[in-house]
């Protein structure tokens, strides 16, 4: 099975960020970073760059023009096949949706990089009929045939079965990452889901509110919940999961020993 990792980059955890493979005990396919600020975007994608890691930018659609041209451009350049593309959280502008920017991709470098792009597997936040909206708008328009899909984070995972199961009703062979995510926070885990419509299973609410004030019981249901999410996933016969770190690199080093000493991994 195949890892990646999500970070997210602000001043306060450069260090951490650079120094992440002395943390992680198992091998990386590659990190994902997400989209801050043009500068520090640019700083530490050159950093990386530099020491031939394999990394796999963001880049939101809240950019403007100019700055999508020229990050497109410094990736080209330096040789970097893989990039990210999601919608963000901003007002609509010109560049709302993944689509306006993919259609430069597709008309400027044709064949030249592989696409990841977000999804939901139950709701999107601003849109509640989720597989009408992709058979619709990303199937029927043949846009991302060969795009791979890096999914939001999953707590239940027959969530995934089902959302899977109508997608190859749709079209066959549709690639498609799932993502874990390590409960730090159980409030804004439950805010967030909230949001964004996604299901909390309720025995897992429970027993994390049970054992919220004790910690180390706490991590250790947090790195069990994960842990068996990921056999789940296993026996699907899935080959490749994404983690969004939060940036707690020690937890996700934890879930992967937990994994190895315990499933074989």
């Amino acid at each position: 099975m195949k890892f990646s990792l999500e970070f997210y980059i602000s001043k306060k955890n450069l260090l951490e960020l650079i120094n992440f493979k002395k943390i992680i005990n198992i091998k990386i396919k590659f990190i994902t970073i997400t989209y801050n600020n043009f500068k520090l975007n640019k700083k530490i994608i050159n950093y990386f760059l530099k020491k031939k890691n394999n990394v796999l930018p963001h880049i939101i659609c809240k950019n403007n023009i100019k700055y999508f041209n020229y990050l497109i451009n410094l990736y080209y350049t330096n040789n970097i096949k893989n990039i990210m593309i999601i919608k963000g959280d901003e007002k609509i502008c010109n560049f709302y949706y993944c689509y306006n920017f993919l259609n430069i991709i597709k008309n400027n470098y044709k064949n030249i990089f592989n696409i990841y792009l977000g999804i939901y597997t139950e709701f999107h936040q601003n849109n509640l009929k989720n597989i009408y909206d992709f058979k619709n708008n990303i199937i029927k328009k043949n846009i991302f045939f060969k795009s791979i899909f890096i999914s939001q984070y999953i707590y239940d995972f027959n969530s995934y079965c089902y959302f899977y199961d109508d997608l190859n009703k749709i079209k066959k062979n549709i690639k498609i990452i799932p993502g874990i995510m390590p409960i730090n926070c159980l409030k804004k885990i439950i805010s967030f889901s909230n949001i964004c419509k996604s299901n909390l299973p309720i025995w897992l609410i429970k027993k994390l509110s049970n054992n919220f004030f004790k910690k180390k019981n706490f991590n250790k249901i947090n790195i069990e919940i994960n842990c068996n999410i990921i056999c789940k996933m296993k026996k699907f016969k899935i080959k490749f999961i994404h983690f969004y770190t939060m940036n707690k690199t020690k937890i996700i080093n934890n879930i992967f020993s937990f994994l190895i000493n315990n499933f074989n991994f």
